[in-house]
């Protein structure tokens, strides 16, 4: 059934692929108004000069400007037209899986492999250019979530002065990339850029409604959290965990990155006690965990003038999983809660073969 004229939505189609432009604009064009551009920066020129696109399908690997870039540039745009437009990706077998993550976790809406069928294409520009999306599904979650620095203290201080008259607990969370110079050394601005965008991204999936962030200088990141000392510990680990799935990709090449975290819980102090002092003792806190070595590299304030480390060898654990992965050299396997508990066995091992071997 085509649509006449005046009432059809304007979609734009960016690849550099003449056929696959081809290919979506005879399977859309009965229904829909369609732009094309061969790159991120031509689709760029197009999405700031129409005001009537209502939907983005762009390809990932494109030269000038690619997929992740326009999509990044999009999501930033301080126009709230653009900043919202959905974008979906066209994704291709060469796509990695961890460059696929890093897309949705910049704001993809949706994804769309290759081959397409002109079903599928028409179903996801039809869902997305409808007048009635749902409000919900043009939020994102950061903003929500991220507050400016000021903003962040004001939060604080509010919820400290709740806390001393109802008792209701929180805690303050440090997060900071402890090897950003390394990174900065290994890829542009552009891409670090893309790096600190999925960390807010997955930060904000993390937290429950109510807890707010922000960001304290270019790698370091502060949460605060209503729960007690031992559920902000849960809540960390659990940050821990989902922060270590987001990977990045450099030339084919895993980009390492290392975080930190310190927390600090307000249940243990008295009215003299400011929220800056709470802020300064998560700070404390991250200073211990960059000192640890092996495993999650988290540290707890827990009394005045302590950081206690969170680095417990688990005696339990089942490590002949494990050990098999080192045994086979494929120590990227090995679970990093039971890397501790790993070493401190083969150290065993060690000093047993030093003084009965020789």
């Amino acid at each position: 059934m085509s649509i006449q004229g005046d009432n059809k939505n304007e979609i734009l189609v960016v690849d550099d692929s003449a056929t696959i432009i081809a290919t979506a604009k005879k399977m859309l064009q009965d229904e829909f108004i369609v732009h094309t551009a061969k790159d991120g920066g031509e689709a760029w020129n197009v999405i700031s000069e129409n005001e009537n696109i209502k939907v983005i399908f762009s390809d990932m690997q494109m030269p000038v400007m690619n997929g992740m870039q326009l999509l990044l540039k999009i999501r930033e745009s301080n126009d709230k037209r653009i900043s919202d437009l959905p974008v979906i990706m066209v994704t291709g077998q060469s796509d990695s899986p961890a460059g696929k993550r890093a897309v949705f976790d910049i704001g993809a809406t949706d994804f769309i492999g290759k081959p397409f069928d002109a079903m599928d294409l028409l179903s996801r520009a039809r869902s997305n250019s409808s007048p009635h999306r749902r409000e919900a599904d043009n939020l994102d979650r950061s903003q929500q979530v991220f507050v400016t620095p000021s903003g962040f203290q004001n939060v604080g201080r509010e919820a400290l002065a709740r806390s001393l008259e109802t008792k209701e607990e929180f805690s303050v969370v440090h997060i900071e990339i402890s090897n950003i110079d390394e990174i900065k050394n290994e890829i542009d601005s552009k891409s670090v850029r893309q790096i600190i965008v999925s960390l807010v991204k997955r930060i904000s999936s993390v937290l429950r409604e109510g807890d707010v962030a922000t960001r304290i200088g270019e790698n370091k990141f502060a949460i605060l959290l209503y729960a007690n000392s031992h559920n902000t510990k849960l809540t960390v680990d659990r940050l821990c965990e989902c922060l270590k799935k987001l990977v990045f990709e450099l030339n084919g090449k895993t980009l390492r990155k290392e975080l930190i975290y310190g927390y600090s819980s307000a249940d243990c102090y008295d009215k003299k006690t400011s929220f800056v002092d709470i802020c300064k003792q998560a700070d404390l806190a991250l200073k211990d965990a960059a000192g640890i070595k092996l495993g999650n590299r988290i540290a707890g304030y827990s009394e005045p003038g302590k950081a206690e480390a969170k680095n417990v060898v688990d005696e339990d654990a089942d490590l002949w999983p494990d050990l098999t992965h080192v045994i086979d050299g494929d120590y990227h396997l090995v679970d990093d809660k039971h890397v501790a508990a790993l070493v401190s066995s083969m150290q065993k091992y060690l000093d047993y073969v030093k003084k009965n071997k020789k």
